[in-house]
């Protein structure tokens, strides 16, 4: 299905990285109703619910609520965590824990914002290409973003004048894994939806990684599943928590951006490196004292049902099979990093709490990547707004929205701390950008017609 409209703007994403950018259009649409702005958002997902396959009973945010998805520029907007609190009734209730919010309550708040900003969001629709609009003059003033419905393969088209990619970091597997992917060996964002598949316990399950996911899966499965015989593998010392000094943490504030962007390439990994320790491969001092907790009264009873595999790395994965064909374990071999010492590990699944990866330029942009302008590294030029720069002859914007922590800082990817500021930043220069184009060819109404 296709439309000839013309949008202002198409994101692709109806995340948080997606619902910000709404949030920012509306609070300006509902200031200046003359001036609304024309978009559509795409979401592979039916909903907009936040990491669904990861709502795990007791766990909370990592990021102060007041870093909401307006408080920050607006603190008088109708979208802020406040306001979502009020409007259910739990303003005061919520008061008396202090703390952070739960995970379950701020997917609450995403689904809310996500309603509430009046969005043109059509859901179950996954973008796998952007691409270039020539006009008969040759210039590229729009891209048609190609989407398909995963339930049935229906291919849909929507053009716009800028795009907005805001798909976010992607699941992370090790090469070593690969090819053992399915239902006993799957990444921790699938995480419910497959341990649902699993046979009846009691279960040996091999947890891959020592982030905040790794330490709560483990203490979910402890929980949920007490005849689970559990193995935690990490290829460091074990569980570390996340650095949570208060001038370590003032990464996450915006003056921040500004002054990552600025450095030169060398510089910024640098920088990158010294702040990695406040937001990867580490648990929060909940998660750690839970766990500790957890070994010591395993081990205090006697049970031995957790086994904390540090320095462990895994050297190759076999799926067991029936005769039949369908997997019944999985065999891991495993080596001690130090000492190279080796033995073999016999499980029923393994989740891989590995991580996740941020694309330099998203595969949806292949199609119009020969416009792109590129640093002698190969990676796009962005600028300070998250636009990526192109060839004169390409006129349409593309923003990079939450996939530049590279380039931005920390603090700009799936952190909630900027994100209403870089929404906000991205919104300005869109609309300043309209505003230039609306003054050299009129009405933004009519689309310049195509070959």
């Amino acid at each position: 299905m296709s439309s000839n409209r013309v949008h202002d703007l198409v994101v692709a994403g109806f995340g948080p990285a997606g619902i910000s950018l709404a949030v920012a259009a509306a609070d300006h649409d509902e200031a200046r109703p003359a001036d609304r702005l024309d978009a559509v958002y795409l979401e592979r997902a039916g909903d907009s619910s936040w990491q669904p396959n990861l709502m795990l009973a007791g766990t909370d945010i990592q990021h102060h609520f007041l870093r909401d998805f307006a408080t920050p520029v607006n603190p008088r907007s109708r979208f802020t965590f406040p306001s979502y609190l009020v409007g259910t009734g739990r303003f005061y209730p919520f008061t008396l824990l202090g703390g952070y919010a739960s995970r379950r309550e701020w997917s609450g708040y995403i689904e809310w914002a996500a309603r509430e900003s009046g969005g043109a969001v059509d859901y179950h629709r996954e973008v796998t290409e952007v691409r270039p609009v020539q006009d008969r003059d040759g210039r590229v003033r729009s891209v048609e973003v190609i989407s398909v419905d995963p339930r049935d393969g229906a291919e849909h088209r929507h053009r716009g004048r800028n795009v907005a990619i805001s798909t976010g970091h992607q699941p992370w597997v090790p090469a070593l894994f690969r090819p053992s992917l399915g239902d006993r060996v799957f990444h921790a964002q699938e995480f419910l939806p497959r341990l649902s598949l699993l046979p009846d316990g009691p279960l040996r399950i091999a947890v891959v990684g020592a982030g905040q996911s790794a330490g709560e899966i483990l203490l979910h499965l402890a929980a949920a599943h007490p005849d689970h015989e559990l193995y935690a593998l990490t290829r460091n010392a074990g569980f570390r928590m996340y650095e949570l000094g208060h001038f370590s943490n003032e990464v996450y504030f915006p003056q921040e951006t500004d002054y990552f962007y600025g450095l030169d390439r060398d510089r910024r990994e640098r920088a990158f490196a010294g702040a990695k320790a406040t937001n990867y491969a580490a648990v929060d001092p909940d998660v750690s004292t839970a766990l500790y907790q957890a070994v010591y009264d395993d081990r205090l009873a006697g049970r031995n049902r957790w086994h904390i595999q540090r320095r462990t790395e895994v050297t190759k994965v076999d799926v067991q099979r029936q005769p039949v064909g369908r997997p019944s374990g999985v065999r891991l071999e495993l080596a001690e990093v130090n000492s190279g010492a080796e033995q073999a590990l016999d499980v029923d699944a393994v989740v891989l709490s590995t991580g996740f990866s941020e694309p330099r330029i998203p595969d949806v942009l292949r199609p119009v990547q020969e416009y792109l302008l590129t640093d002698e590294s190969g990676d796009p030029v962005v600028t300070r707004a998250y636009r990526v720069q192109t060839r004169d002859d390409f006129e349409a914007g593309i923003y990079l929205n939450g996939i530049t922590e590279w380039r931005h800082g920390i603090s700009s990817a799936t952190s909630f701390s900027v994100m209403a500021v870089k929404a906000d930043t991205i919104h300005r220069d869109l609309r300043e950008r309209l505003a230039l184009g609306s003054s050299r060819t009129g009405s933004r109404a009519e689309a310049p017609a195509a070959r």
